[in-house]
Protein backbone atom coordinates (compact mmCIF):
# COMPACT_ATOMS: atom_id res chain seq x y z
CA UNK A 1 0.00 0.00 0.00
CA UNK A 2 1.63 3.23 -0.82
CA UNK A 3 0.67 6.17 1.11
CA UNK A 4 0.00 9.82 -0.47
CA UNK A 5 0.39 12.97 0.98
CA UNK A 6 -1.38 16.14 -0.32
CA UNK A 7 -0.43 19.08 1.65
CA UNK A 8 -1.95 22.45 0.52
CA UNK A 9 -3.80 25.03 2.30
CA UNK A 10 -6.18 25.49 -0.80
CA UNK A 11 -9.03 22.74 -0.58
CA UNK A 12 -9.79 23.60 -4.64
CA UNK A 13 -5.89 22.70 -5.16
CA UNK A 14 -5.80 19.20 -2.92
CA UNK A 15 -9.12 18.52 -5.22
CA UNK A 16 -7.67 18.87 -8.35
CA UNK A 17 -4.48 17.17 -7.40
CA UNK A 18 -6.10 14.01 -5.90
CA UNK A 19 -8.90 14.30 -8.92
CA UNK A 20 -5.55 13.94 -11.29
CA UNK A 21 -3.54 11.16 -8.86
CA UNK A 22 -6.28 8.65 -8.53
CA UNK A 23 -7.25 9.02 -12.74
CA UNK A 24 -2.97 8.37 -13.26
CA UNK A 25 -2.77 5.52 -10.51
CA UNK A 26 -6.73 3.80 -10.93
CA UNK A 27 -6.21 0.87 -8.44
CA UNK A 28 -7.25 2.08 -5.55
CA UNK A 29 -6.26 -0.65 -3.62
CA UNK A 30 -3.10 0.35 -3.78
CA UNK A 31 -2.62 3.76 -2.72
CA UNK A 32 -4.30 6.01 0.06
CA UNK A 33 -4.08 9.43 0.10
CA UNK A 34 -3.91 11.91 2.79
CA UNK A 35 -4.53 15.17 2.53
CA UNK A 36 -3.53 17.99 4.95
CA UNK A 37 -3.88 21.90 4.92
CA UNK A 38 -0.88 23.37 6.67
CA UNK A 39 2.90 22.30 7.05
CA UNK A 40 2.14 21.55 10.44
CA UNK A 41 -0.62 19.02 10.31
CA UNK A 42 1.72 17.34 8.10
CA UNK A 43 4.77 16.70 10.13
CA UNK A 44 2.42 15.47 13.06
CA UNK A 45 1.06 12.75 10.45
CA UNK A 46 4.41 11.85 9.34
CA UNK A 47 5.37 10.32 12.98
CA UNK A 48 2.64 8.32 12.43
CA UNK A 49 2.75 7.28 8.92
CA UNK A 50 5.52 6.66 6.68
CA UNK A 51 4.71 8.44 3.34
CA UNK A 52 6.03 7.41 -0.28
CA UNK A 53 5.62 10.34 -1.64
CA UNK A 54 4.64 13.97 -0.43
CA UNK A 55 2.81 16.49 -2.81
CA UNK A 56 3.73 19.84 -1.21
CA UNK A 57 2.42 23.38 -1.83
CA UNK A 58 5.29 26.09 -1.25
CA UNK A 59 2.90 29.11 -0.48
CA UNK A 60 1.05 28.32 2.72
CA UNK A 61 0.18 30.09 5.78
CA UNK A 62 2.27 29.91 8.94
CA UNK A 63 4.35 27.46 7.63
CA UNK A 64 5.13 27.73 3.93
CA UNK A 65 6.50 24.88 1.69
CA UNK A 66 10.15 24.90 1.46
CA UNK A 67 10.49 25.22 5.45
CA UNK A 68 8.12 22.36 5.64
CA UNK A 69 10.34 20.50 2.96
CA UNK A 70 13.48 21.32 5.11
CA UNK A 71 11.54 19.62 8.47
CA UNK A 72 9.96 16.41 6.46
CA UNK A 73 13.84 15.74 5.29
CA UNK A 74 14.72 15.99 9.07
CA UNK A 75 12.55 13.24 9.73
CA UNK A 76 12.91 11.20 6.60
CA UNK A 77 15.37 11.16 3.90
CA UNK A 78 13.75 8.59 1.61
CA UNK A 79 10.25 9.94 0.98
CA UNK A 80 9.88 11.30 -2.59
CA UNK A 81 9.00 15.38 -2.22
CA UNK A 82 7.00 17.14 -4.79
CA UNK A 83 6.36 20.57 -4.94
CA UNK A 84 3.06 21.85 -6.44
CA UNK A 85 3.12 25.53 -6.73
CA UNK A 86 1.83 28.77 -8.12
CA UNK A 87 5.43 29.97 -8.22
CA UNK A 88 7.27 30.72 -11.55
CA UNK A 89 10.63 29.49 -10.63
CA UNK A 90 12.10 27.21 -7.80
CA UNK A 91 14.36 28.94 -5.13
CA UNK A 92 18.13 27.56 -4.90
CA UNK A 93 17.06 26.45 -1.05
CA UNK A 94 14.09 24.11 -2.47
CA UNK A 95 16.54 22.19 -4.20
CA UNK A 96 18.18 21.71 -0.94
CA UNK A 97 15.38 19.03 0.22
CA UNK A 98 15.97 17.14 -3.01
CA UNK A 99 12.52 17.35 -4.67
CA UNK A 100 12.12 14.99 -7.75
CA UNK A 101 9.37 16.80 -9.45
CA UNK A 102 8.42 21.15 -9.52
CA UNK A 103 4.83 20.31 -10.65
CA UNK A 104 3.24 24.28 -11.81
CA UNK A 105 -0.73 24.57 -10.48
CA UNK A 106 -1.75 26.63 -13.92
CA UNK A 107 0.02 23.77 -16.03
CA UNK A 108 -3.35 22.22 -18.12
CA UNK A 109 -4.08 18.56 -17.15
CA UNK A 110 -2.55 16.80 -19.94
CA UNK A 111 1.05 18.30 -18.76
CA UNK A 112 0.08 17.88 -15.07
CA UNK A 113 -0.86 14.28 -15.87
CA UNK A 114 2.74 13.73 -17.60
CA UNK A 115 4.20 14.85 -14.32
CA UNK A 116 2.06 13.31 -12.20
CA UNK A 117 2.57 9.83 -13.88
CA UNK A 118 6.24 10.31 -13.93
CA UNK A 119 6.72 10.90 -9.81
CA UNK A 120 4.35 8.29 -9.10
CA UNK A 121 6.44 5.72 -11.41
CA UNK A 122 9.41 6.14 -9.05
CA UNK A 123 7.48 5.84 -6.28
CA UNK A 124 6.78 2.59 -7.53
CA UNK A 125 10.23 1.71 -8.51
CA UNK A 126 11.37 2.47 -5.17
CA UNK A 127 8.32 0.44 -3.99
CA UNK A 128 9.89 -2.69 -5.66
CA UNK A 129 12.89 -2.83 -4.87
CA UNK A 130 13.70 -5.70 -2.65
CA UNK A 131 13.65 -5.54 0.97
CA UNK A 132 17.15 -6.52 2.94
CA UNK A 133 17.05 -8.74 6.20
CA UNK A 134 19.20 -7.42 8.73
CA UNK A 135 19.66 -8.12 12.77
CA UNK A 136 20.28 -5.46 14.71
CA UNK A 137 20.60 -5.66 18.50
CA UNK A 138 19.18 -9.34 18.36
CA UNK A 139 16.48 -8.52 16.23
CA UNK A 140 15.50 -9.11 13.13
CA UNK A 141 14.65 -6.08 10.43
CA UNK A 142 13.87 -5.29 7.09
CA UNK A 143 15.48 -2.42 5.13
CA UNK A 144 14.33 -0.43 2.47
CA UNK A 145 16.86 -0.31 -0.28
CA UNK A 146 16.09 3.26 -0.29
CA UNK A 147 17.45 4.17 3.31
CA UNK A 148 20.94 2.25 3.21
CA UNK A 149 24.08 4.45 2.62
CA UNK A 150 26.75 1.57 2.18
CA UNK A 151 26.97 -1.77 3.12
CA UNK A 152 30.43 -3.00 3.84
CA UNK A 153 32.34 -6.19 4.35
CA UNK A 154 32.40 -7.05 8.21
CA UNK A 155 34.19 -10.05 9.57
CA UNK A 156 32.36 -13.34 8.49
CA UNK A 157 29.12 -11.35 6.97
CA UNK A 158 28.16 -7.80 6.16
CA UNK A 159 27.63 -4.28 7.97
CA UNK A 160 24.45 -1.94 7.14
CA UNK A 161 24.78 1.85 7.64
CA UNK A 162 21.70 3.76 6.93
CA UNK A 163 20.92 7.39 6.80
CA UNK A 164 20.32 8.85 10.55
CA UNK A 165 16.76 9.34 9.48
CA UNK A 166 15.89 6.05 8.72
CA UNK A 167 17.76 5.03 11.99
CA UNK A 168 15.00 7.06 14.00
CA UNK A 169 12.33 5.96 11.44
CA UNK A 170 12.85 2.33 11.93
CA UNK A 171 13.49 3.40 15.80
CA UNK A 172 16.65 1.63 16.71
CA UNK A 173 18.07 1.87 19.80
CA UNK A 174 21.71 1.96 20.70
CA UNK A 175 23.26 -0.33 22.98
CA UNK A 176 25.59 2.15 24.67
CA UNK A 177 25.38 5.70 24.24
CA UNK A 178 28.40 5.73 22.47
CA UNK A 179 27.83 3.50 19.75
CA UNK A 180 26.07 3.42 16.84
CA UNK A 181 23.56 0.58 16.26
CA UNK A 182 25.55 -2.10 14.24
CA UNK A 183 23.21 -3.36 11.44
CA UNK A 184 24.59 -7.04 10.18
CA UNK A 185 23.14 -8.95 6.86
CA UNK A 186 24.24 -12.89 6.54
CA UNK A 187 24.59 -12.93 3.01
CA UNK A 188 27.87 -11.91 0.95
CA UNK A 189 28.70 -8.87 -0.71
CA UNK A 190 28.71 -9.69 -3.74
CA UNK A 191 25.19 -11.69 -3.58
CA UNK A 192 23.41 -8.21 -1.90
CA UNK A 193 25.14 -5.99 -4.78
CA UNK A 194 23.17 -8.42 -7.64
CA UNK A 195 19.98 -7.90 -5.71
CA UNK A 196 20.33 -3.98 -5.59
CA UNK A 197 22.62 -2.37 -8.63
CA UNK A 198 19.17 -2.13 -10.58
CA UNK A 199 18.17 0.41 -7.69
CA UNK A 200 20.89 2.98 -7.89
CA UNK A 201 23.92 1.25 -5.68
CA UNK A 202 27.09 0.47 -7.50
CA UNK A 203 30.38 -1.75 -6.30
CA UNK A 204 33.71 0.28 -6.09
CA UNK A 205 35.88 -2.02 -4.39
CA UNK A 206 35.89 -5.34 -3.08
CA UNK A 207 35.00 -4.55 0.02
CA UNK A 208 31.71 -1.84 -0.19
CA UNK A 209 28.81 -1.00 -2.25
CA UNK A 210 27.46 2.42 -1.64
CA UNK A 211 24.10 3.91 -2.88
CA UNK A 212 24.35 6.49 -5.10
CA UNK A 213 21.71 8.66 -3.97
CA UNK A 214 23.85 9.38 -0.74
CA UNK A 215 27.44 10.60 -3.16
CA UNK A 216 28.22 13.64 -2.43
CA UNK A 217 31.81 13.89 -4.37
CA UNK A 218 33.31 11.68 -6.70
CA UNK A 219 36.60 11.65 -9.07
CA UNK A 220 37.89 8.52 -11.00
CA UNK A 221 39.71 7.11 -8.04
CA UNK A 222 37.95 8.06 -4.50
CA UNK A 223 34.30 9.06 -3.41
CA UNK A 224 32.28 10.44 -0.50
CA UNK A 225 29.03 9.77 1.02
CA UNK A 226 26.63 11.91 2.70
CA UNK A 227 27.38 12.46 6.42
CA UNK A 228 29.74 9.77 6.16
CA UNK A 229 33.83 11.02 7.27
CA UNK A 230 35.37 8.29 5.39
CA UNK A 231 36.54 8.37 2.05
CA UNK A 232 36.03 5.76 -0.36
CA UNK A 233 38.77 4.21 -2.91
CA UNK A 234 37.44 3.46 -6.38
CA UNK A 235 39.54 0.39 -7.48
CA UNK A 236 41.22 0.12 -11.10
CA UNK A 237 38.96 -3.41 -11.63
CA UNK A 238 35.49 -1.69 -10.68
CA UNK A 239 36.01 1.19 -12.04
CA UNK A 240 34.42 0.67 -14.99
CA UNK A 241 31.16 -0.34 -13.72
CA UNK A 242 31.10 1.82 -11.21
CA UNK A 243 31.04 5.00 -13.37
CA UNK A 244 28.81 3.76 -16.05
CA UNK A 245 26.10 2.81 -13.20
CA UNK A 246 26.87 6.69 -11.58
CA UNK A 247 26.66 8.15 -14.67
CA UNK A 248 23.35 6.12 -15.44
CA UNK A 249 21.54 7.38 -12.19
CA UNK A 250 22.88 10.79 -12.31
CA UNK A 251 21.10 10.86 -15.77
CA UNK A 252 17.57 9.37 -14.44
CA UNK A 253 17.72 11.87 -10.93
CA UNK A 254 18.33 14.97 -13.57
CA UNK A 255 16.16 13.86 -16.47
CA UNK A 256 13.49 16.64 -17.43
CA UNK A 257 9.66 15.64 -16.70
CA UNK A 258 9.04 15.28 -20.55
Amino acid sequence: MFEIAICDDSMGDRARLTERIEKNMPESDKFRIHEYDSGISLLSAIKNIRFSIIFLDVQMNEMNGEETAVRIRQLDNNVILVFYTGFAEPSPRSFEVQPYRYIMKNMTDEVMDRYIRDSLDKMIELGQAPLLSANVNRERLFLRADDIVYIEKYKKNTRVHISESSIRIYGIKEIDSSEVPEIRVPEKLETIYEHLKKYGFGYPHDSYIINFKYLVYCTSKILRLKDVDTMFQITRSKAQEFHMLKEEFMLSKYKDGN
